[in-house]
């Protein structure tokens, strides 16, 4: 908690106040290396590509160099923002203008537990709306409980705790 009785993100989380609520992301302390990393591996496809580029092998290699392009794009210049204000929480993935939002209102936050096929548990947050559940992010138990108190505290909306699934997925 803060001094004004507000709840922290969990630690790897940052929030920002903006007009009408606080918008959360995950830090991304170390997506530079990724960017340099994919960066330079695509180069050097792209040179092996050009190096083939008189034989009947420069597609796989033009693949490879389409495929470390756009994840040192994504790793440079994607953003995942979750926007909460009362009753509403906008989950927004793309790069600047172009991407994907969903929009949750008058719901409930819930956590499920499950299990995967070797019996190790992962935990999971849901949007509940109107009965139908809406994945929004999986991690640790902990992380999740606080996770979803800091939502809470923005939405309005009720957490409903650790509901273990049976069934594997």
């Amino acid at each position: 908690m803060t001094e004004s009785g507000q709840l922290k993100p969990p630690p790897g989380w940052q929030s920002d106040t903006v007009a009408g609520g606080v918008d959360l992301r995950v830090g991304s302390s170390g997506r530079k290396y990724i960017v340099a990393a994919a960066g330079i591996f695509g180069g050097l496809a792209g040179l092996r590509a050009i190096s083939h580029w008189n034989s009947a092998r420069p597609t796989p290699w033009l693949v490879v160099t389409a495929i470390l392009a756009a994840l040192a794009l994504w790793c440079a210049l994607g953003d995942e923002v979750w926007h909460l204000e009362t009753n509403c929480l906008v989950h927004q993935t793309g790069i600047r203008k172009l991407g994907f939002s969903q929009s949750y209102q008058d719901a409930r936050l819930e956590i499920v537990q499950r299990f995967n096929k070797w019996g190790l548990p992962y935990y999971r947050l849901y949007a509940i709306v109107n009965g139908k559940p809406s994945f929004l992010v999986e991690r640790g138990e902990q992380e999740l409980l606080q996770l979803a108190r800091f939502i809470s505290q923005y939405t309005g909306w009720q957490v409903r705790s650790l509901q273990r699934a049976v069934a594997l997925d």
